[in-house]
């Protein structure tokens, strides 16, 4: 079969590989789609960011099939003692593949699991016409969602997590800051656990048009202070909950006006900050800031939460955009045919603006 193969950082090619026989807990999937991640892209560029160790440690070892961690696929065969999913069931992974062994997993907690599998990272993700993966961390999903939709459902449970492990109430009022493709299901996700106001706040006059469309209140932070802006509209009280949901290096997060920072200043006293985007190196922040005003500043759980009996973030993931109480397909932009066009696909997701790209790029296998 055809998979993507990387050498080095920026090195990759097409190659043929052996499928891989799925083991007893185990099933193979015939790929359809991939949505490449942002943070994908940066560590295939060779940026030392989360996971840069794993990719590291695996191109030292030799060439090796990293990323696709976002992905479509139809089961084609399951291990004989995989009794969650059957041959033709369409499937995507909500998150990381806990350890089932330690103190957490057998805790019933396994979010909190220290011994995680990275799909992509850890082992071969689905830049290949097929993929063998454990059955524990895949989820099924509806007919009714298409396969780009499917392919985009990971980063949702992940913004489903941010949600539903922040103390947000019905009745608060909410604000997130950036509306890329997290911000922009944070957003809405707080809507539906029943926040009376949610602000968004960005640069990009599109995706704020996008954002009011679904009921969200817009603040363009290139025309007004949008820490200014929150507290005026909110009675000089400020946000219960604001989600920073820009990543990226930023300097310092309680004072200057990096995204974290407008996180932290927009949330009311006693309020929380829940840091959605990945900050890339060291970030500065006055202890005195926070305590004096006892903002709390949380950081989500990963992988894949209970919500109930026999459910979880993954399967609310996939419910909630079948309803249409969530949607995703506006950031699905641009899409590539095959796997040769991988190095294509980064480079859409690394430069979005310069292509008029909304969302990461999708590869059709």
């Amino acid at each position: 079969m055809d998979a993507v193969v990387c050498t080095a950082p920026g090195v990759a090619s097409v190659e043929d590989v052996d499928r891989t026989s799925p083991a007893a807990d185990e099933v193979e999937l015939e790929i359809h789609r991939v949505q490449l991640s942002v943070t994908e892209c940066a560590l295939f560029a060779g940026e030392d960011i989360a996971h840069a160790d794993s990719v590291t440690q695996r191109l030292d070892a030799g060439p090796a099939r990293l990323f696709g961690h976002e992905f479509c696929g139809t089961v084609v065969k399951c291990g004989m003692d995989v009794t969650s999913l059957a041959v033709g069931d369409r499937v995507y992974a909500p998150g990381k593949i806990p350890c089932g062994d330690c103190a957490y997993c057998t805790a019933g907690q396994r979010e909190y699991c220290p011994d995680k599998t990275y799909i992509g990272y850890d082992i071969p993700g689905a830049l290949a016409e097929y993929a063998t993966l454990p059955a524990v961390a895949l989820r099924r999903v509806p007919q009714t969602l298409s396969d780009a939709e499917v392919a985009a459902l990971q980063p949702l449970a992940s913004s489903v997590l941010c949600v539903h492990n922040s103390p947000l109430n019905p009745g608060d009022v909410a604000a997130v800051i950036g509306t890329g493709v997290m911000g922009y299901q944070c957003a809405q996700l707080a809507l539906t656990v029943g926040a009376e106001r949610v602000f968004v706040v960005d640069v990009d006059a599109g995706k704020l048009e996008i954002a009011a469309r679904r009921g969200l209140q817009p603040i363009n932070a290139t025309e007004t202070d949008p820490v200014d802006e929150i507290y005026a509209r909110t009675g000089g009280v400020g946000a219960d909950v604001v989600f920073s949901a820009v990543g990226g290096e930023q300097t310092h997060a309680t004072s200057g006006d990096d995204p974290v920072a407008q996180a932290v200043a927009a949330a009311r006293p006693g309020g929380t900050v829940v840091q959605v985007g990945y900050i890339i190196g060291e970030l500065s922040f006055s202890a005195r800031a926070i305590r004096t005003r006892s903002v709390t500043w949380q950081n989500p759980v990963t992988g894949v939460s209970i919500t109930g009996p026999g459910r979880d973030t993954g399967d609310l993931a996939t419910e909630l955009v079948a309803s249409d109480r969530v949607s995703i397909s506006e950031y699905i932009s641009h899409e590539v045919d095959g796997l040769d066009n991988f190095e294509r696909a980064v480079e859409i997701t690394t430069n979005k603006p310069a292509y008029n790209a909304i969302g990461p790029a999708q590869i059709v296998l």
